[in-house]
């Protein structure tokens, strides 16, 4: 295998062993994966796989950040630019079909949940960089909202927690009930509802315009 000798080169093959590394981890698991098998889904050798990664660990760390972290960011910007609590709801869920569908955080949900047991300090990692921001995000959002008089919350981090309850369950669905079927949870429809739900339950009387 020929040596990567631009910055590009180098930063492709990084994001091919990254993607090799998302595939084997969603399909035999974190703790069954092995460096080797790997390097082989990249088309390298695993040397060329050491060169970038020390271990699996280290992968996992980079997916996460590649991976999971845009899109918290993603949330955090819609939230933080919405002039109303109305709108940032808006923003919120019809950004989270699309998060679902067209980036790849369904199958890190699915390498945490199949592997939780085997390596408890990652799913630790997991919450205070993903989850933790996120339901904070979003209980800040509610806890605004309220002192505004937008909106009714008795519990801002509970009530967060529901918030993102769907997308939880939407992901787990994609890539559990999801495969091989042609008819597809319809993630479009689903978060409709419950931008109409959240808006009932919340108290808001502007009408849902995801």
């Amino acid at each position: 295998m020929l040596r990567a000798r631009t910055d590009q080169a180098k930063d492709q093959r990084r994001q091919a062993l990254l993607q090799a590394a998302l595939d084997e981890f969603f399909d035999r698991g974190f703790n069954a994966a092995r460096m080797d098998d790997i390097a082989r889904r990249a088309g390298f050798t695993k040397g060329t796989l050491y060169l970038y990664f020390d271990s699996k660990e280290v992968l996992f760390t980079e997916l996460l950040d590649m991976v999971v972290l845009p899109n918290i960011e993603k949330i955090e910007l819609l939230i933080g630019s919405s002039s109303s609590a109305a709108q940032a709801i808006d923003r919120l869920v019809g950004f989270a079909p699309k998060m679902i569908r067209d980036t790849q955080w369904p199958k890190f949900i699915k390498i945490l949940i199949a592997d939780a047991g085997a390596f408890p300090e990652h799913i630790a990692l997991y919450r205070e960089k993903v989850i933790d921001r996120a339901l904070a995000a979003i209980a800040g959002l509610l806890e605004q909202g309220h002192k505004r008089g937008e909106l009714e919350v008795e519990d801002a981090a509970l009530t967060a927690k529901l918030v993102v309850a769907p997308m939880l369950f939407s992901a787990i669905w994609a890539v559990v009930f999801d495969v091989g079927r042609a008819e597809k949870l319809d993630l479009d429809a689903l978060f409709s509802l419950h931008g109409a739900m959240l808006y009932r339950a919340l108290g808001i009387t502007k009408e849902l315009d995801v």
